[in-house]
């Protein structure tokens, strides 16, 4: 059960930035994406991955890394149907993605930009009525 554990928040934390690298392994050795080599954060309470976990099953996996990239150039515009997939998200579990990346150390001094910019895409795309 330990080893379980330790594999279930392991996954999770690879699905959570773009979720591309668990479901397609061609990517997971990519030293290009962001989060390659990144080392897993604890969970800030019991269950916080099982949630995020449940939030990444909306999200499309090709927009995974636009929505990452979104986040931290606002100036890439989110097409509609990667829009589409952040209102599915709904406001509480875009920013549950939100803090679990601002979890990472890589991220930690944005971690209210992070925040920010998850509340504000959301909002931006429900906004389209798409």
């Amino acid at each position: 059960m330990a080893k379980l554990a330790y594999v279930i928040p392991s996954m999770l934390a690879l699905f959570l930035v773009c979720n591309t690298m668990a479901l397609e392994p061609s990517n997971s050795n990519n030293t290009k994406v962001p989060w390659y080599g990144l080392v897993i954060p604890s969970e800030p309470y019991d269950g916080f991955y099982i949630k995020v976990l449940y939030c990444l099953w909306n999200v499309d996996f090709s927009c995974g890394l636009k929505i990452y990239e979104h986040i931290f150039d606002k100036s890439k515009i989110l097409d509609d149907t990667c829009c589409r997939n952040v209102v599915k998200l709904g406001l509480q579990c875009s920013k549950r993605l939100g803090l679990a990346l601002g979890l990472f150390e890589k991220f930690k001094p944005q971690k209210a930009l992070i925040d920010r910019m998850s509340r504000k895409t959301y909002h931006e795309c429900n906004a389209r009525k798409l």
